[in-house]
């Protein structure tokens, strides 16, 4: 069953900053995952990240793991957030404007915590992000740069979703080509 659309869009600043915001402990606090935007049965309804309502992990939670155990993390020790706030169902092309309404709330997020590493789950979040942020990061490049006047090193991958194969085998070799200096930045 397809839930309606939840819009937080054009009143994002009133969102609490907690807001689809998981805060990382431990190694993971330091590190920020971005998805796109809530999924139907995710932490919209859960209150975790990657996570169902029945406490289950979501395979992408999963396959997402897969490729941060070798640093000693998991989507439940790192910080996470999605760059738009709104439930858009199978409506994509609501994607970019929720983002542009989410950006500010995004900011902030981003302000509250010292974040060193951002990880953008997706190609279509990725062209978002540098859309807003005016920037030209690539998929699979670990690239330094300023987000709201702070440096961050952020790398785009693509989205750990099962129903995208290939992304993860891209992962795979993403995470093993930047093994040192992701490590380096213990």
């Amino acid at each position: 069953m397809t839930t309606s659309e939840e819009h937080y869009c054009q009143n994002s600043l009133s969102l609490p900053l907690d807001k689809f915001h998981q805060i990382g402990t431990g190694k993971g606090k330091d590190v920020l995952i971005v998805g796109e935007s809530p999924a139907e049965n995710g932490w919209r309804k859960s209150g975790k990240a990657f996570y169902n309502p029945e406490g289950k992990i979501l395979p992408t939670g999963k396959r997402l793991n897969l490729l941060l155990s070798p640093f000693n993390l998991s989507v439940e020790t790192c910080g996470f957030t999605e760059l738009a706030k709104c439930f858009v169902g199978k409506n994509r092309k609501a994607l970019e404007r929720c983002s542009l309404g989410c950006w500010p709330v995004f900011l902030k997020q981003l302000e509250s915590i010292d974040y060193k590493l951002i990880i953008i789950l997706g190609v279509k979040t990725l062209e978002i992000f540098n859309k807003l942020n005016k920037t030209e990061l690539k998929t699979g490049t670990l690239s330094k740069t300023k987000v709201n006047g702070k440096d961050y090193a952020i790398l785009g991958i693509y989205h750990p979703s099962p129903i995208n194969p290939q992304g993860q085998k891209r992962n795979k070799i993403i995470f093993e080509s930047l093994k040192e200096p992701l490590l380096a930045g213990d």
